[in-house]
């Protein structure tokens, strides 16, 4: 069996036990949704509002959609709560910004259908036992701040099915070759997004101001791979498994 079911998977819990054992915070929430018609409206451009510790992006959809993206900085834990408790956070937070900012939360009183959860990631050190292993999110979530995560997911996917075909079906060999190739890669990955995360919204004025001042330095041919290279060059040789 194997158990592919996200940041909060109900496979590791059960048979790994509680999401807390392996769940590391990294201080942010985040909430998304989608409206039709929204304007302004820039192509091929993505949009955000910095403020210290909180972010209000947006970009253009296919079919005049518009998703909106808030990250805002949060230590503590907000409990499952329903969508209007969710809703009047999201304003408490980003009510007194300019910008954009009273319109999307209008848009955000009207929509029926938000994404709510804490930035986190995923630490185990197995990612099987016995005939059942995790791929995906649910045995190494490296974070929204890392991106990639259908990526990563394909990825372990991909390995899963390769070594389970190259083995044989001998799924204990299969799941350890598994775990050998992609634990290190991996956990790059995870650390990569533990950097980014406090640049992506820095809490203070003067982290905003050093990090708009890299994403212009980033125009500077070289400068981009200098600055981030080692984040989103992969170096992962993935084995060709010479399917059947």
């Amino acid at each position: 069996m194997i158990g592919a079911d996200g940041l909060h998977s109900n496979v590791r819990q059960l048979v790994f036990g509680p999401q807390d054992q392996f769940e590391r915070h990294l201080g942010y929430y985040v909430a998304a949704f989608e409206v039709q018609g929204y304007r302004p409206r820039d192509e091929n451009v993505y949009i955000i509002y910095s403020q210290p510790g909180r972010i209000l992006g947006r970009f253009a959809l296919h079919d005049d959609g518009t998703l909106f993206l808030f990250v805002f900085a949060f230590d503590g834990s907000v409990p499952v709560i329903d969508v209007a408790t969710q809703k009047a956070i999201l304003r408490e937070r980003f009510g007194d910004g300019t910008w954009e900012c009273p319109r999307i939360l209008d848009e955000l009183d009207r929509t029926k259908s938000l994404y709510f959860d804490r930035v986190s990631q995923i630490k185990m050190q197995r990612w099987s036992r016995g005939r059942i292993a995790l791929v995906g999110d649910a045995a190494f979530c490296v974070s929204l701040m890392a991106g990639q995560g259908s990526a990563l997911a394909i990825t372990a996917a991909y390995v899963m099915a390769g070594e389970l075909v190259r083995t044989a079906g001998r799924h204990e060999e299969a799941f350890y070759n598994y775990e050998a190739l992609l634990r290190g890669y991996m956990g790059s990955k995870q650390r990569g997004a533990e950097r980014f995360s406090s640049a992506y919204a820095p809490r203070t004025r003067w982290g905003l101001v050093l990090r708009n001042q890299v994403i212009k330095a980033c125009a500077v041919p070289g400068v981009s791979k200098v600055a981030f290279g080692r984040d989103v060059i992969d170096k992962l040789a993935l084995p060709d498994y010479r399917w059947p």
